[in-house]
């Protein structure tokens, strides 16, 4: 449901850039088709009792995500100059790809603001301003983008606990630099991640949820296939015993 929102939020607004207004039929029938789709492709089936409840769910969600401010504000022209971005587009930094681009980029009284939309976010916590702040790198690097820091605004729209949460951020050099040390962090960890896995396929992280391992498209070929919690005991003796050989070697 969260990838056919997203697919369709996209579109719709790319037609908005054109000039393009939806009507409420033609919302609810993008989302039906997409949501069939992504139904389709999943690797599970539901009822069509819980089908129908999705796409109830889906439309009024996409109802109060149109709604919000930014959103009317480009329905009502009151920023000439704005962009649709694609979020799997990438940029380069010490040859790995970063896939930091914001859904959206206005400019707003000299301003870029650049909003991200998380269809179904976190509780809020402290690193979401450093998050954030990866937008700024990823324009950085972009053809026709400022360079400093305080030329950006940051916008992160998601749904939290029944409603469409704002959340606003200026962008400073520390914010930015104690940004850059999060991926710094986020590199080291998955390569020692990657290293440790070569190891044994077995010795990478399980899921902390067996709900997670509903929408996983790796069930059958998971250590946990037979069960998580097995799977969890599992791992700890195979740690064991991979610390035990280290220290000996």
């Amino acid at each position: 449901m969260l990838r056919a929102m997203k697919e369709i939020l996209i579109e719709r607004i790319e037609d908005l850039r054109e000039g393009k207004l939806w009507s409420i039929l033609l919302v609810e029938h993008q989302i039906k088709s997409a949501l069939q789709k992504n139904l389709e492709n999943s690797n599970h089936r539901i009822s069509q009792t819980d089908s129908a409840a999705l796409l109830r769910y889906a439309n009024h969600r996409m109802t109060l995500l149109w709604r919000c401010r930014i959103i009317q504000q480009l329905v009502h022209k009151q920023h000439p100059c704005w962009y649709v971005l694609d979020r799997t587009d990438s940029v380069a930094k010490d040859n790995r790809r970063i896939y930091a681009s914001p859904d959206l980029a206005i400019l707003i009284q000299n301003k870029w603001h650049l909003v991200r939309f998380d269809m179904q976010s976190a509780a809020k916590s402290g690193i979401d301003e450093l998050e954030a702040n990866l937008m700024v790198f990823w324009a950085k690097q972009e053809e026709g983008f400022p360079k400093r820091e305080q030329s950006y605004r940051l916008h992160t729209i998601g749904w939290r606990k029944g409603f469409w949460h704002t959340e606003t951020y200026q962008p400073t050099c520390q914010t930015f630099q104690d940004s850059m040390r999060l991926l710094e962090s986020d590199y080291r960890a998955m390569e020692n991640m990657h290293n440790y896995g070569q190891f044994n396929l077995a010795l990478l992280p399980l899921a902390t949820s067996r709900k997670t391992c509903k929408s996983c498209s790796f069930q059958s070929h998971c250590p946990a296939s037979g069960g998580l919690l097995r799977a969890q005991q599992e791992q700890k003796l195979l740690e064991l015993a991979h610390r035990s050989q280290s220290s000996k070697t």
